[in-house]
């Protein structure tokens, strides 16, 4: 009898377990189709450009993809250099005094830059299979191209002040930028894949190279602001129409589709996407060679244009309000 009774209960048991087994096989099916509980796919689940990102771990990507008024691509430079471009390939290296091909050049400038400015560049083979969200690059393969490039890089980030990459590295968010020839999409000109450990920046090539650049590094620079120095953009909305909302998309707004009329509140039509994409888009008007009149004194984007100045000043050490950076000359 007493074993009897033990083996009604190890029986008995042993459909407990089943049962419960059966039940986390359920909960596991659901949560890895439910969009609110799905189990997280590291590779696929990436989160886009959003600005509620609180506690930084999660990888926001920013896509620049500018709407209404997509970016004209530039002409790839022939594999096989001209007779004109000759002078590009052989150079001499300031240090040895030997004579460089334009890959050993490429790759001292690229190492230059590394060390000036405290930050990672990847070209050519590096970024080959380098993908960011659901987009595909093509890296570039003309080292011609790779060398204009890369004095166009140099020539960007001389016009930020000293230190600002390095205070953002040291600060915890190390930076590399990638540079490829273009994405699976057409009219990605960048992208910035971020947390609060790390940046991955990526510039397509084939389309011009600085307002890329300055709309990338605006996201950069306010990861740190945002996560590492705890900024916030509380009244950002007051400087937009009212009743505005991010996302939807009225052109007379914008500076560049509206006759560049001197009251616009947006620069372009990609700076209604978000009001990250709001302030990157504005960043890159503020870094231009020339001055547009919606940055003309007391309009609206004039007004963001000083928040965002003053944010920058507030939160750096390497940038000061008692001195005018490139980016502060028209304000």
């Amino acid at each position: 009898m007493h074993k009897e009774i033990i083996q009604n209960k190890a029986t008995f048991y042993a459909k407990i377990l089943i049962i419960i087994s059966f039940m986390l096989m359920i909960t596991g099916f659901f949560m890895d189709y439910s969009n609110k509980y799905r189990l997280i796919n590291p590779k696929t689940d990436i989160k886009e450009s959003t600005s509620d990102n609180t506690n930084g771990t999660e990888s926001t990507i920013e896509i620049h993809h500018p709407i209404g008024n997509t970016p004209i691509e530039i002409e790839i430079p022939e594999e096989e250099p001209t007779t004109t471009q000759m002078d590009n390939i052989v150079q001499y290296s300031s240090e040895t005094g030997n004579v460089l091909s334009i890959e050993e050049s490429n790759n001292q400038l690229r190492n230059e830059i590394q060390d000036q400015y405290g930050i990672t560049v990847k070209y050519g083979s590096e970024t080959e299979g380098y993908e960011v969200g659901e987009l595909t690059t093509v890296p570039i393969t003309n080292q011609t191209l790779i060398s204009s490039t890369l004095t166009k890089l140099d020539d960007a980030l001389s016009l930020y002040p000293e230190g600002i990459f390095r205070e953002i590295r040291d600060g915890g968010i190390p930076l590399t930028l990638y540079l490829v020839e273009k994405y699976s999409t057409l009219g990605v000109t960048g992208v910035t894949d971020s947390n609060i450990y790390f940046a991955n920046m990526s510039v397509a090539v084939a389309y011009p190279f600085e307002e890329s650049f300055f709309h990338e590094s605006y996201h950069y620079l306010e990861r740190y602001m945002i996560d590492r120095k705890n900024y916030s953009f509380t009244n950002w909305d007051a400087y937009n129409p009212s009743g505005f909302a991010y996302g939807t998309y009225n052109y007379e707004l914008s500076y560049a589709s509206n006759g560049k009329k001197e009251k616009s509140y947006f620069v372009n039509n990609y700076a209604q996407t978000t009001d990250a994409e709001d302030r990157a888009s504005t960043f890159e008007y503020m870094m231009d060679i020339s001055k547009a009149s919606c940055l003309n004194k007391n309009q609206p984007v004039w007004k963001k244009a000083k928040v965002m100045s003053q944010a920058i000043d507030a939160t750096f050490n390497s940038c000061s309000p008692y001195v005018t950076e490139y980016w502060e000359r028209f304000l």
